[in-house]
């Protein structure tokens, strides 16, 4: 069953740093979250922030049959209390789907379990509004094909779906469209220029362009690769990335936008083919669209080798967090790197949360909210935290 391999990469286990080494002064504090979150699940849920609000929904959990769960939740960064999102109206269960937000609605669409069987996928999707606690289903005309592992990004006018992979056939695909939030339809992204089908990849929206980097495909799912391209939705043309310098070929890695650079960081399969175990990314690289040019980033008291992390720009710094490696342990600890010094310091590992992966991570304007994952049980965690710079 294709989902297996999207949960036994969350379940991976990672080390930590050699005892005795000094470095930096740790970064932050924590703060723990209430813990009674009204989610059937804490493993792959998608989520958001609406400017008050992280709203989390969907997952895989033991929600239905399927595995999957269907229900969410948002929490008041303000009051700290946690409340149940509405169902009625709201898309079927399901895992591997993406989630973005408008400025006004929360757009869920895509992924997995929507069927008899764990590994159908799922073409539909709707829209939550927090104002009004209310769903509404998005067209279906015009739509993508029904996938996982894709990526979405929205834009201020649209949100852009690509590439992922069809699960029921192990099919990874190379194509996508936009979708207009005013008017509801749905055009095709071109084919011509766009990088060759994968899942696992990364994406960025710098204001101009939807930047495609890495991920998995080729003449096997877990091949990695090292090459990208960048959509631009006002000219609808993609051009590609140059790979001089570039990182190397990697998926399941994380990116953050700066507002100048794109940062890639950690992921699997560096000098690997696709046919042996897939082996960890040490070192990342910041890319500059203005220029097309990559540059190494420091490995200096960066976080150990891992994937299933959280990555956030906070506005001057990406933090890192958590994740899995398959050599100590699942990973509790977390670094703030800073591109105007090329410079890491680890985030306090006192009151962090307990070690894992696949969890939600995002920054609220003012803190890295932290929920659920896969930690060293078999169930999915279902708890978290705040860490305040």
């Amino acid at each position: 069953m294709r989902l297996t391999s999207g949960l036994l990469l969350l379940t991976l286990v990672c080390c930590s740093s050699p005892e005795g080494q000094t470095g930096p002064e740790e970064q932050g504090n924590w703060t723990p979250l209430p813990s009674d979150a009204p989610l059937g699940t804490g493993l792959q849920v998608s989520s958001v922030f609406d400017g008050q609000n992280v709203l989390l929904w969907g997952g895989l959990g033991g929600c239905t049959v399927n595995g999957v769960c269907g229900d969410g939740a948002r929490f008041d960064m303000a009051s700290r209390t946690w409340a149940p999102l509405s169902s009625q109206g709201a898309p079927a269960a399901r895992t591997l789907h993406t989630a973005v937000w408008t400025g006004q609605r929360m757009l869920v669409w895509g992924g997995a379990g929507c069927g008899e069987r764990p590994q159908t996928p799922c073409g539909d999707g709707a829209a939550y509004s927090p104002s009004t606690d209310s769903w509404s289903a998005l067209s279906a005309q015009g739509a993508p094909s029904a996938r996982g592992w894709h990526s979405a990004a929205w834009t201020g006018r649209w949100m852009l779906v690509w590439g992922g992979e069809e699960p029921q056939q192990a099919r990874v695909l190379g194509d996508g469209a936009r979708y207009d939030a005013e008017t509801g339809a749905w055009t095709p992204m071109p084919g011509a220029g766009a990088p060759v089908a994968r899942r696992y990849h990364s994406t960025v929206w710098t204001g101009q362009a939807l930047v495609v980097w890495g991920g998995s495909g080729g003449t096997s799912v877990d091949v990695p690769l090292r090459d990208g391209a960048a959509y631009s939705p006002e000219t609808d043309s993609w051009r590609p990335l140059s790979s001089e310098g570039a990182p190397q070929a990697r998926w399941a890695h994380t990116a953050v936008w700066t507002g100048s650079k794109m940062i890639i960081w950690g992921g699997l399969g560096c000098g690997s083919d696709g046919q042996d175990l897939p082996r960890y990314c040490e070192e990342g690289a910041a890319y500059d669209p203005a220029l097309d040019t990559w540059s190494p980033i420091s490995s200096t008291n960066a976080p150990s080798p891992r994937t299933g992390h959280s990555a956030v720009w906070t506005g001057s710094k990406m933090l890192v967090w958590g994740g899995a490696s398959s050599k100590c342990g699942a990973c509790s600890d977390g670094a703030a790197y800073d591109p105007e010094t090329d410079t890491w310091a680890p985030l306090r590992t006192e009151g962090a949360p307990s070690a894992r992966s696949g969890h939600v991570g995002l920054w609220t304007g003012s803190a890295l909210f932290i929920w659920g994952g896969m930690g060293g049980a078999e169930a999915p965690l279902t708890d978290g935290a705040l860490w305040v710079p």
